[in-house]
């Protein structure tokens, strides 16, 4: 069973995202709009990838990633940061995918870790 955390604070990006990894076969997804609400959800959930928009109120997606991997529980699950705003220096992100992007470019990141 394969679960996606998708943060963002626009609720329609999330509805997008979520929608297209059901799509690709994601068997749950979990849903944040801040990044304190998703590191309740990784702490409670452990979701197998985490999907992030880098700017979030109080506490950036970036911030987000380098919570998880510095995690000694969850260092290991790959963490998406997305945006608008171009790629952030210096992230300790898996992996980065430029806002609007196309359902393809979310798949290619994401189908090996939902396969």
């Amino acid at each position: 069973m394969t679960s996606v955390l998708v943060v963002d604070d626009e609720p329609a990006i999330r509805k997008v995202v979520a929608s297209a990894l059901t799509q690709m076969g994601c068997d749950k997804t979990y849903l944040a709009e801040d990044a304190e609400s998703a590191r309740e959800i990784i702490e409670r959930q452990r979701p197998d990838l985490v999907i992030s928009d880098v700017k979030l109120p109080a506490m950036s997606g970036v911030e987000l990633a380098h919570w998880v991997k510095s995690s000694e529980v969850v260092s290991d699950t790959p963490v998406l940061l997305m945006s608008a705003f171009g790629e952030p220096v210096g992230h300790d992100a898996d992996g980065f995918l430029p806002k609007p992007f196309d359902i393809d470019d979310l798949a290619q990141f994401v189908e090996p870790y939902i396969s």
